[in-house]
């Protein structure tokens, strides 16, 4: 009897454990559960007769709740915008996830538990529809920064192709102005024209409330000049854009005081193509 139960500790123990650190779930026809403290990355799911809340990898999206202070204010430093408008970005990402899992999903989890402030664990997960990603949508909506936990899934060289073209995916929403990096230049009228055709054909709907959304926000702020200066840019505000790595980022800090575009130039990492993508996000004075 005594082998017995300690047999069953143990298969209960390393089933667990197995299950949160590298046993990969898929679970199929997933439906969203209304959730008071769910926000774009973030949501409770139904499937089977179990529920479960999963928190998306890779990305990270903006607060909803100004009680997360420290949070918001940390977003706000990244995207170069006001405390407001993170919120309501914020809950423009979370009526974009509802809309976007308005139909049955798969969740891909290993049940890795996400910290958080959720009532309940949370599981890290990969969330897809009709072959496409909930983070690469947000992403390209710019109502999501490539951020986050980042899984080996299948493997580590997977992964790193997933990291590289969301970075592709957000380098395209900063030069479009979509979503929250609309208030970079204040030119929101032009946000809906510039959405790229790969995001419309599958969620123009959608993409065209968060614009919307977004527009109505920053309306009050045109021509405000929100270009980064790599001379005083903090680390996540130098990874914050397009192209723009750790490795990258500290180049830039060890490189201080840049002194123009030219210098810039030099900047181990930064080739010709990475600057034509960079001129217009970045002063010297």
């Amino acid at each position: 009897m005594r082998r017995l139960l300690i047999l069953t500790f143990l298969l209960i123990t390393f089933g667990v454990r197995a299950a949160e650190s590298g046993v990969w779930e898929k679970w199929d026809d997933c439906r969203l559960e209304s959730e008071k403290y769910f926000d774009g990355d973030s949501f409770r799911v139904r499937h089977g007769r179990e529920s479960a809340i999963v928190r998306l990898y890779f990305v990270d999206a903006p607060e909803i709740e100004s009680a997360y202070g420290g949070r918001v204010a940390e977003q706000a430093t990244f995207y170069h915008v006001s405390n407001a408008e993170v919120l309501a970005a914020g809950r423009t990402a979370k009526e974009f996830t509802e809309q976007f899992l308005a139909t049955p999903f798969r969740v891909i989890t290993r049940r890795q538990i996400a910290p958080g402030a959720s009532r309940g664990e949370r599981y890290y997960a990969i969330v897809e529809l009709n072959g496409r990603r909930l983070d690469a949508a947000l992403v390209e909506a710019g109502l999501a920064r490539v951020s986050g936990e980042i899984p080996n899934y299948p493997d580590a060289a997977a992964s790193q192709r997933t990291v590289q073209d969301l970075r592709i995916r957000e380098q395209k929403a900063t030069g479009a102005k979509r979503g929250l990096w609309a208030h970079s230049s204040g030119r929101a009228e032009e946000v809906t024209e510039q959405v790229g055709s790969a995001v419309k054909a599958g969620f123009g709907k959608v993409v065209d409330k968060a614009v919307s959304k977004v527009k109505s926000t920053i309306s009050g702020n045109k021509g405000t000049d929100t270009r980064i200066n790599p001379n005083t840019a903090t680390i996540a505000e130098l990874e914050g854009l397009p192209g723009i790595g750790p490795k990258t980022a500290e180049a830039i800090i060890q490189a201080r005081p840049i002194k123009s575009i030219e210098a810039f130039a030099m900047i181990r990492g930064i080739g010709p193509k990475k600057l034509e993508a960079l001129r217009e996000l970045v002063r010297f004075e």
